[in-house]
Order: C-alpha cells, then sequence, then structure tokens
C-alpha cells in the first residue's frame, strides 16, 4: 500500500539535514542503479537520509510503503506521475527481500524515473543478492550540528544563537544528547524552539528557558507503552480526544477535533455527570473553549500538528493535520479502549456516526478503526454489528462501505482470513439485496486483491440482481479492484462489464457500472512547477496509452457505444462525457486523446451512436449551458462530422 510521505518530513530534511561520515562517498555510489539499501545502526538518522538521498536524486514526489510484499506487487507506477521516490523503512518482512525482487524492479523504476530507498538495521537479516544495494550509514560524531541545524530551521540562525547560548542549555543537551539519536536531537530543538517566545525573556530581556520543563517534554514516555499512558489521562475529555485521534489520525485537525467532542456528548447526562460506561470523573454541562490551546493538548497528547495538503471536495487545499507522534498509538489505543473499558456501546454508536459522515477519508479511517476492533471480537462484531448495519434502512450504503474497509483489516490477519470469506461468501448467498450489496463491496475492496477471479466472477453473477444499490456496489466494487492495479485489473474488469452488457439480465447493470467507472476513476499526475496533481479520467487515460486496436480500446469503445446507444442511462451518459470534456477544454493533449477516442473507438461503431454523441456535444456550447465548453463542442463536433460512416454494432465484438 502506498502512503504519501508527509511534506513537513520532506522540508526538514530539505533545510536541516547534517551529513553523517563518509557522506559524498556514500551518494556518489548511492544511485549506480535505481534501488539502495540504506543500513546502519539505531539513531543514525536513517529515514532522514532516505529523504535526503531522494531529494538529491530529484524525485517530485514521495511515498512510503509498508511491505516488502507491497513492493513485490508493484506492476505499475506511471500512475504516481514521473520522478516518484518511494521508502520502505523497516518493514516486519523485511527478511523476505532479494537481490532478485530489487534486480526485477530496475526496469519498472527506469521507465517511471522513480527511486526506491529501502531502510534495514543492523539486526535486519537481508537475503541472497541484497549486498551489493547497500549503503551503510554510521551514526553523527557529535549531535549538537544536528540540533543547531534543526533550531535554526525552527527559529532562523540570529534565534537559534540565542536559544543555544541561553544557560543552561549547554549542559541540558549534554545530558540529553550523550548516547541520543539523530531524532532525539530533532526533538530537542523542536522543544526548545515550542519553549522560546516572549514569556522566556527575563526582567533584563536575558533567555530565563524552563529546561525541567524541556526536560520533561523530552522524556515523553518514561518507559510506559500508550495503553499505561491512555490509564494515566487525568480526565474523560482528554481521554476522548486520545480516542478521537487515535482513529482520526492523519486527518485535519478540525475533524479530529469534532470527532472528540461527538465522544464526550455521548458520555454526558442531564446532570453532566457520566453515563454509566464510564465510572471516573465528571464531564461538564459546559467547557471553556479557550482553557487549552492546541499546543498544549498536543504535548498532553504526545501528538503533532503537521501542515498538509490534503484533497477534499474543492480540490487539493493546504490543511493542518493531526497524529501520533509515535507510529504505534492508534492501533493499540483503539484495542486497548475496547477491551478494557465497558464503553463498546457508545463506541460503536460514535463510529457509526463518523460513517455517516459525508467526508470519504473520515469515513475511510472510521471503518479501518472497526476493522481493528472486529480483528480482536471477530464473531462479536460479525454477527452483532456488521449484519445490522448492513440492513440500515438510511445509511445502509455508507455503512455497507465501511464494512468492507473494517474487513480489509481483518484480512491481515491469516488466522481471520477464512471467517472474512465465509461471512462475506454467506451475504453473498443470502438473497436479500441489503447483503448482497454489501458482499459486492467486500469483494472489491477486501477480497479481490488476493483472489481477482473469483471476486469478478462473483460481482458479474451480482450483476442479474434486479436493484439500484446492488448495481451501484458492484459498480464501486469494480472502481476499488481497478484502483488497487490499473494496469493488471482495468482488462479483467472491464471484459467482466462486456460480459455483463451482453447479457439480457445483466445489461442494464453493466451500463450503470461502467458510467461509475468512467466518472469516477481518476487518474493524477503531478504537474511540474506546480507541486499539485493534475487529475484526469482513468479509463481515457488507459485509451491514450493504448494503440490502434489495443484490447483496451476496443472494449471502451464497445462500452461506450453500448452505453450511448442503449440509452438506459442516457442522461447519466451524457453528464458524464460533459465532465470528461471539461477537464480537456483547457488541456489540448487530452482534448486530443478525447476527440481520438470517442470518433475513432465509439462513433466508429454506428452511426447512430456518432448521432447521438453530435447531439450531446452541441448541447456544451448552448445558452443554458452553465458550464460551457466552446473549444471542446468545436473540436470534438467537427471530428464527428467529419468521420466515415460507422460499421453496424456487433454485439460482444470488442471482446
Amino acid at each position: 500500500m502506498l502512503r504519501t510521505l508527509s511534506a513537513s518530513t520532506v522540508e526538514t530534511v530539505r533545510r536541516a539535514f547534517q551529513d553523517p561520515p563518509r557522506w559524498d562517498e556514500i551518494s556518489a555510489d548511492a544511485w549506480r542503479r535505481r534501488s539502495v539499501v540504506l543500513r546502519g545502526p539505531g539513531g543514525a538518522g536513517k529515514t532522514a537520509a532516505a529523504v535526503r538521498l531522494l531529494i538529491a536524486a530529484n524525485v517530485k514526489t514521495w511515498y512510503r510503503l509498508d511491505s516488502v510484499d507491497d513492493l513485490a506487487r508493484l506492476t505499475e507506477l506511471k500512475q504516481l506521475g514521473s520522478g516518484a521516490g518511494l521508502m520502505l523503512d523497516r518493514p516486519p518482512d523485511l527478511g523476505g527481500l532479494r537481490g532478485s525482487l530489487l534486480e526485477s524492479l530496475e526496469d519498472l523504476l527506469y521507465r517511471a524515473d522513480a527511486r526506491l530507498v529501502l531502510i534495514a538495521g543492523p539486526e535486519d537479516e537481508l537475503g541472497r543478492g541484497v549486498a551489493e544495494y547497500v549503503q551503510r550509514i554510521v551514526r553523527p560524531n557529535r549531535l549538537y550540528t544536528v540540533l543547531d541545524a534543526h533550531l535554526a530551521h525552527h527559529l532562523g540562525e540570529e534565534e537559534a544563537e540565542r536559544v543555544l547560548a541561553a544557560a543552561g542549555v549547554a549542559e541540558l543537551a549534554d545530558e540529553l544528547l550523550g548516547d541520543a539519536a539523530c531524532r532525539d536531537a530533532a526533538r530537542l530543538a523542536e522543544v526548545l524552539a515550542h519553549e522560546y517566545g516572549p514569556d522566556a525573556l527575563g526582567a533584563h530581556q536575558e533567555l530565563d528557558l524552563d529546561l525541567d520543563r524541556v526536560r520533561a517534554r523530552m522524556d515523553q514516555t518514561g518507559g510506559e507503552g500508550p495503553e499505561e499512558w491512555f490509564e494515566g489521562l487525568s480526565d474523560t475529555v482528554l481521554r476522548a480526544q486520545a480516542v478521537a485521534l487515535a482513529v482520526l489520525g492523519g486527518l485535519p485537525q478540525e475533524e479530529v477535533a469534532l470527532a472528540a467532542t461527538a465522544l464526550v456528548e455521548r458520555f454526558r447526562s442531564e446532570r453532566g455527570v457520566l453515563a454509566p460506561s464510564v465510572q471516573q470523573g465528571p464531564v461538564p454541562l459546559r467547557q471553556d473553549p479557550f482553557a487549552q490551546s492546541r499546543r498544549l493538548f498536543a504535548e498532553q497528547l504526545r501528538s503533532r500538528t503537521v501542515s498538509s495538503v490534503t484533497q477534499g471536495n474543492y480540490g487539493w487545499l493546504p490543511c493542518t493535520i493531526a497524529e501520533y507522534r509515535i507510529s504505534d498509538y492508534p492501533a493499540r489505543i483503539i484495542r486497548h479502549v475496547w477491551s478494557e473499558y465497558r464503553v463498546q456501546h457508545d463506541l460503536i454508536g460514535w463510529l457509526g456516526e463518523l460513517i455517516d459522515s459525508s467526508s470519504l477519508p473520515v469515513r475511510s479511517f472510521a471503518g479501518t478503526a472497526l476493522g481493528l476492533i472486529a480483528a480482536e471480537s471477530f464473531e462479536f462484531i460479525g454477527t452483532r454489528i456488521f449484519d445490522h448495519w448492513a440492513l440500515d434502512e438510511d445509511s445502509g450504503p455508507l455503512r455497507r462501505e465501511a464494512i468492507a474497509y473494517a474487513l480489509k483489516v481483518c484480512t491481515r490477519d491469516p488466522a481471520l482470513r477464512a471467517g472474512v470469506h465465509n461471512l462475506v461468501n454467506g451475504w453473498y448467498l443470502n438473497g436479500g439485496w441489503q447483503l448482497q450489496a454489501a458482499a459486492a463491496r467486500a469483494y472489491g475492496l477486501c477480497l479481490g486483491g488476493a483472489d481477482l477471479g473469483t471476486a469478478v466472477a462473483a460481482l458479474t453473477r451480482l450483476g442479474t440482481v434486479n436493484h439500484i444499490d446492488v448495481a451501484i456496489a458492484i459498480g464501486d466494487g469494480f472502481a476499488d479492484l481497478v484502483a488497487e492495479d490499473v494496469s493488471a485489473h482495468a482488462p479483467v474488469v472491464l471484459r467482466a462489464i462486456a460480459e455483463m452488457v451482453h447479457e439480457p439480465r445483466s445489461r442494464a447493470c453493466g451500463h450503470l457500472v461502467f458510467l461509475i467507472l468512467a466518472d469516477g476513476l481518476v487518474t493524477e499526475d503531478a504537474v511540474a512547477g506546480t507541486g499539485q496533481p493534475r487529475s484526469r479520467p482513468t479509463l481515457l487515460h488507459l485509451a491514450a496509452r493504448e494503440p490502434p486496436g489495443g484490447e483496451l480500446r476496443r472494449l471502451l469503445g464497445y462500452l461506450w457505444a453500448e452505453v450511448i446507444g442503449g440509452e438506459l442511462f442516457g442522461e447519466e451518459a451524457a453528464d458524464v462525457l460533459q465532465r470528461w470534456a471539461s477537464q480537456a477544454e483547457s488541456e489540448p493533449l487530452l482534448l486530443d486523446d478525447l476527440v481520438r477516442t470517442l470518433v475513432e473507438d465509439v462513433a466508429a461503431r454506428s452511426h447512430r451512436v456518432n448521432l447521438i454523441l453530435q447531439r450531446h456535444v452541441s448541447r456544451w456550447n448552448e445558452r443554458d449551458c452553465f458550464r460551457p465548453l466552446p473549444r471542446s463542442a468545436a473540436v470534438l463536433g467537427s471530428a464527428l462530422r467529419s468521420a466515415p460512416p460507422g460499421f453496424p454494432a456487433q454485439p460482444g465484438g470488442s471482446r
């Protein structure tokens, strides 16, 4: 699974990285191939060194992988755009890495102009053939240079020098950094920067830092795990905030704050005391919203806020995300709260509220949290929650989507995979449309990756169920399968949809499923000089990469011609085409791809389809069109009118 590397991490390394010993030699030798393995002792700054190597290679986007298994499944990188940097940081299955795997990835990485850095500790056993990719990192001789650089990054050089010259700071640095890691030096710089401010100035404008508080903040855990730390939190408001951060960490801080407030409300009675599910610490009827700043909350919760860019309803926009500093806190806190406190009813109800949200990221994070709970109590969640949620009359589609996210977590545990399959297969064979819709989402989101053929066959057969919600779930399930691996899965999925369209009982479902894919699948390419990704329809992107007469172009031409000519969903097809054209209106190359696909692959199949397309295109520039598309209408309209007569449609001829 690919995850975007935090922009703040990259920027910090760019500005504050200090070369470790032998760095010039390492930098010169690292990129003899497209892959490099950084190995060194704990605390040597391997992660920062990995990012620095990627920066030196001029990568444009940064991604993390979770495991060697994820690396082995890489078959296509073009969807990430040219110049992607991939990092795999001490995965649990690193022992399975072989030199032959890295060698097999060289061509893939070269064609995508991508780079790969793997990080290994001294105790990690590396497989045969990996040694020739290894570059060894050693601990820096002194951490003061790391402290200086990071403090200057936070405060500027002049103010950093003033902090380091303050009374007691040098002694404190000696105490805390004697046998510390590079990350501890960076952390100390962050703590000192937070403590620096007007309140730190004495009567004679001398800097008077509270070094005891700095020392306390540096000792974040005191050796205790997240479970003991959670039990020591002082009140229910803090605990609710901790749970919300565990569930939604990595999302904008506003989402976390709203979720925490909603959870507190579940524990408050009319008199402002706790509900029976929790026994300690009254919850006031009203709270002072200015009692604690965000920074103080972050200190108490061992969390941080990071400036980032996330995709929302209005595109890619800057925001501030909240997350735990220690990566294993979220899962451990969720499991601990579920198993150790009498909050099961309230916790499930609260997760249900989050899943009913209009925000897809909130829903997916909440579904993942439910999956962590289900992995602990699969029988209970499966029978008491999943079945009930799948049948929900008001929020059924959202709840069924969340169930699929939850089951995806469960499939990571080998002991639960058979149970997940049995549960989903039971829904599939049930005969009730709600449970069959839940099965469709699960086949697409969590079961298809391991057994694509079975998932596609099940989704295809569900196309005979005469219910619109099942058809939509099938479309979403197929979209999930394609999004998981576009190059490998798209041909298989499009063949299956063509079969559905060819069969009378599933024809209408096939039309709708194809429109869901055409409208919902988006490929993002990095735009040079902007830092912002550019979105384009994935199916159009696939068609543009295919030579004339290629299978994908024939499949897409057949399916578009069937949907446009069949007119079962005529208005919906016109709307999707107009959205494609609106993206191409200001992009000449994309418009060329659109014209080529619709004229050569779609209109050429049938004169009637050509005429219907001309009718749709003519509306794009009419006076009552609120989003006129003059360029697309002119170019595509002219191409359609001058196209040679199409040949008679051949049912199934694309296959």
